[in-house]
């Protein structure tokens, strides 16, 4: 998925995200996950260009829950700050972080069902929003209560 913003040809970027369900042994990803197991959301991306070179500031990423029909719709996981400089300033820059994100079953009104998740990239420097942001849908999560 590619980033929005203002910089035209001098900037472009890509953004990976994969669920990972540490209880499902050795076949992660998964977007079916129990609801008394914790998970993680991994989120890589890239800018590339001139613009990328001379960027400061931070990057804030987000995931949230939506109910398919009824049921929980919000934040999910802590709020994640990746400082730009983390990167090497050069014309392409890489960045990941990791949301760990508390079992279904802690989180209130997060039930049994199909979700859809968003995962917000967006940029700022000293606090200021910038116009640079990215989205990533996933394909829809299940959740379930093993019996």
């Amino acid at each position: 998925m590619p980033f929005e913003h203002n910089y035209g040809a001098a900037l472009s970027g890509t953004i990976a995200v994969s669920i990972v369900d540490p209880a499902a042994g050795a076949y992660p990803p998964s977007s079916i996950v129990q609801r008394d197991h914790a998970w993680r959301i991994n989120v890589n991306w890239t800018i590339n260009g001139s613009a990328a070179l001379g960027l400061g500031g931070d990057w804030t990423v987000r995931a949230f829950l939506e109910s398919v029909g009824p049921g929980f719709e919000g934040q999910i996981g802590p709020t994640m700050s990746v400082p730009v400089s983390s990167a090497t300033p050069s014309f392409s820059r890489s960045y990941a972080t990791t949301i760990n994100v508390p079992a279904a079953n802690t989180i209130p009104g997060l039930n049994d069902g199909a979700y859809g998740l968003t995962v917000l990239i967006n940029y700022s420097n000293g606090g200021v929003p910038g116009e640079i942001a990215g989205v990533v849908e996933m394909p829809i999560m299940q959740f379930y209560t093993a019996t």
